[in-house]
């Protein structure tokens, strides 16, 4: 008996496995867009405006090192952004995802993104 397929895109490249799984729930939760940042601010991972998840980005190692789970406003020199951001440590490095715009499904698909990113970014066990 085979069993569906749940995901119907994947990717072996990194970055591209993790932009796919950041749209999909963009897609879900009908928001303006997702990304996924470094403790420098270096956008590693993004879905929608890729100016704003750029900006947002470069916001969120500011705000993750003083609250870990903040959902709220980050203002742009001429734009604001409601945005919930929740950090994440793999393999001693800090990450910081954020879902961008409101929606009712915005927590439940962050939520699912991280386990995705972490699935995504932890390395195979030996």
């Amino acid at each position: 008996m085979s069993q569906t397929e749940r995901r119907l895109r994947r990717s072996a490249n990194t970055t591209q496995a993790l932009c796919l799984q950041l749209n999909s729930s963009l897609r879900r939760a009908n928001l303006s867009g997702f990304v996924l940042a470094d403790d420098d601010g270096v956008c590693l991972a993004a879905a929608g405006d890729s100016h704003a998840c750029d900006e947002i980005a470069a916001h969120l190692p500011m705000v993750g090192r003083k609250a870990p789970n903040f959902e709220g406003v980050l203002f742009g020199p001429a734009v604001q952004w409601d945005v919930q951001m929740q950090s994440l440590e793999i393999e001693g490095s800090n990450l910081y995802l954020c879902a961008i715009g409101q929606s009712d499904a915005r927590r439940d698909q962050l939520q699912h993104s991280m386990g995705a990113v972490s699935r995504i970014l932890m390395p195979a066990a030996a």
